[in-house]
């Protein structure tokens, strides 16, 4: 009986581990970004892990991404994405605005959301380019 339980247990693990690699709907889709530089440039976040990120200009960029972290700090909801080795979180300031987000590279070495330190790259918004960073 034990036996059955633990192979059901590491069944369960490793569906939960499998779908926690793919982008959460939250943030999948389409972004508009605004630069601290006022660049404007179009984020899509794929089910396929692929971030593609088109210039003004139109030139595109495609990386691959993994999300290896989510959660919930008071009303900030974020997840954590890898893109070419490094740790990018994709953060809602208000969990229960869908349509503003932050995309953050991390700059140092800490596994909590709470003691992270990051740069802003993009300001983000569902319908339309903010006028902000």
């Amino acid at each position: 009986m034990t036996s059955k339980l633990i192979k059901t247990a590491i069944i369960l693990f490793g569906l939960i581990l499998l779908v926690s690699c793919k982008p959460s709907d939250k943030y999948a889709g389409d972004w508009y970004g605004l630069s601290d530089t006022g660049e404007q440039a179009m984020l899509h976040f794929s089910e396929e892990k692929n971030l593609i990120i088109t210039d003004e200009s139109g030139s595109e960029e495609t990386f691959e991404i993994t999300q290896n972290a989510a959660g919930f700090v008071n009303s900030t909801s974020y997840y954590r994405v890898e893109v070419d080795g490094a740790n990018h979180y994709v953060v809602f300031e208000n969990k229960d605005d869908e349509n503003n987000a932050l995309f953050v590279k991390q700059t140092n070495y800490a596994d909590d959301f709470e003691e992270m330190v990051g740069e802003v790259i993009y300001v983000m918004n569902r319908e339309d380019y903010p006028s902000e960073f």
